[in-house]
């Protein structure tokens, strides 16, 4: 009797093979079953990005990425239609033109916390973009992604295409310079990792399938992606402070006051810390230092409740051993998430935020017991009623 061969599961395939219960290629903008049936090739799931070394992610092959992205980009290049032809003008690519214009007047403004900052994101980073190719695709990426949020209807899939593409495109070429920062390429790099920690926040809950999105998984992913802006800023710190991105760097607090319950609530993760670093295997030391991080950044969501500081400024500053204990799931790590997931959940008017904590806290739920459950008490509280 022969059997069914069975194929391996392709999380990031296109939605007519998941529906059809085939293998995808993965080939982007169109894979090779839909070509073949003459199909619509639709990706719901985004490619994830992919700064940290094979041991930190699961299944990421490097190269097939990037010869996708390459196959991507020329497919894209290939459907461009051109203006001017018959005058032998260049061709121009209007849906990049639009992106550009897009990050100007409004996808610039979701990296800023005060004019200052805005300053900076929305003409500096994207003159450091034009001689430098995977900012520019970055920068195109968020706002496409951006675009097809603002866009429910129209074309909403197209733009959802056109932002992965260059993402996958922006993470090769990023990749190859990862461990050779240096003055000249310093701003880029800083400004790309932080447009790679909101995008994947904001591609989880717009270009995820019905089985994929905020998680978990999805947040370790981030937190590792996060390590690559720390690298960046590690070697070029004191060159960006004193540059015209210096004022990325100033986290000078806003004035705005906390609310009496939210700094209780910090206080008690604190007060619990100290009980358990009496017992033996608690790392004390990282929680100590990614509550203090979460007590630090708290008035910037007061200050304007829709703002990325907290949600980016805490996955990006959080220690290596607070997150190699969440990886392992750690009932303690995963108590701190909890009271991560109510700024989350301020934050979720923001349409790279959504439904990030409300998710992300039922998650934590089902996996802590009940004698951790009552530690989040305050959370729940705050999130899910």
């Amino acid at each position: 009797m022969v059997t069914r061969r069975s194929h391996e599961k392709s999380r990031y395939g296109c939605s007519n093979c998941k529906r059809r219960r085939v293998k995808c290629d993965e080939k982007r903008p169109y894979c090779k079953n839909c070509t073949q049936r003459n199909g619509t090739c639709v990706y719901t799931a985004p490619v994830p990005f992919a700064f940290a070394s094979r041991s930190e992610r699961s299944g990421t092959s490097s190269p097939k990425t990037v010869r996708s992205s390459s196959e991507a980009n020329s497919s894209i290049s290939n459907s461009i239609s051109t203006l001017g032809a018959t005058t032998g003008a260049a061709p121009l690519n209007l849906d990049q033109l639009e992106l550009e214009l897009q990050w100007i007047m409004h996808t610039h403004k979701l990296f800023a916390r005060n004019e200052e900052t805005r300053r900076v994101w929305e003409m500096p980073v994207l003159q450091e973009a034009l001689h430098t190719p995977f900012l520019m695709h970055g920068i195109l990426a968020i706002s496409a992604l951006h675009r097809a949020h603002l866009r429910q209807h129209e074309r909403r899939a197209e733009w959802l295409n056109i932002a992965i593409t260059h993402k996958i495109t922006a993470l090769a070429l990023f990749s190859e310079q990862l461990h050779h920062i240096h003055e000249s390429n310093a701003r880029a790099m800083m400004s790309f990792a932080g447009i790679a920690v909101v995008f994947s926040f904001a591609s989880a809950v717009h270009c995820a399938g019905p089985d994929e999105g905020p998680s978990l998984n999805a947040f370790v992913d981030i937190l590792i992606l996060a390590r690559g802006v720390q690298a960046v800023g590690s070697q070029a710190m004191e060159f960006l402070r004193h540059s015209n991105f210096a004022p990325l760097f100033d986290m000078t607090d806003p004035g705005a006051t906390v609310p009496d319950d939210v700094l209780a609530a910090l206080d008690y993760l604190d007060d619990l810390n100290a009980q358990y670093s009496q017992q033996g295997n608690h790392d004390g030391q990282s929680y100590e230092c990614a509550i203090q991080i979460m007590k630090d950044l708290a008035p910037f969501t007061y200050a304007e409740r829709t703002s990325l500081t907290v949600v980016g400024g805490w996955a990006i500053r959080s220690p290596p051993g607070f997150l190699e204990k969440l990886k392992k799931r750690e009932s303690f790590a995963l108590v701190i998430l909890a009271h991560f997931c109510a700024f989350l959940h301020i934050a979720a008017e923001n349409w790279c935020i959504g439904s990030w904590g409300r998710l992300l806290l039922g998650e934590i739920v089902q996996v802590l017991d009940a004698d951790w459950q009552r530690h989040i008490k305050w959370a729940v509280v705050q999130v899910l009623r």
